[in-house]
């Protein structure tokens, strides 16, 4: 038994075959957009994935650099401080009554016929000491 299936070639089956064929065409162009889709969304993701750690980056590569600015700017007015501080020494060390005074206080220097006492409050190692 063999059955022959002949189509029939009329403006009906024309038109469905027709159809058909477009049918195939556009569900064949929304797969290629489709995919084209997805492919440019990765590409953007991955955009602003790299964007995103790069200004992360750069976020935490300033506030290293702020907190190391500001930590050489305490440095920095501690040495001006002190600066300061030995100029007025200096100043200070070419004032003959002034160093006269400090020589006295720091090492316990005195006058002849002066004694100094040293009492226990004082940092001095020594409690009688005299020198000419």
């Amino acid at each position: 038994m063999s059955r022959k299936i002949t189509k029939i070639e009329n403006a009906f089956t024309q038109q469905q075959a027709a159809q058909r064929v477009m049918q195939n065409q556009a569900d064949h162009v929304n797969h290629v957009h489709q995919r084209r889709l997805w492919i440019l969304g990765i590409v953007a993701i991955l955009v602003v994935l790299i964007c995103g750690v790069q200004i992360l980056q750069a976020h935490r590569s300033l506030a290293e650099i702020k907190e190391t600015a500001a930590t050489k700017e305490k440095t920095l007015k501690k040495a001006k401080t002190t600066e300061s501080d030995l100029k007025i020494q200096v100043k200070q060390l070419q004032d003959s009554n002034y160093l006269a005074k400090y020589i006295r206080y720091k090492y316990y220097y005195s006058k002849d016929g002066e004694t100094i006492f040293s009492l226990p409050q004082d940092k001095a190692p020594n409690l009688n000491q005299q020198q000419k």
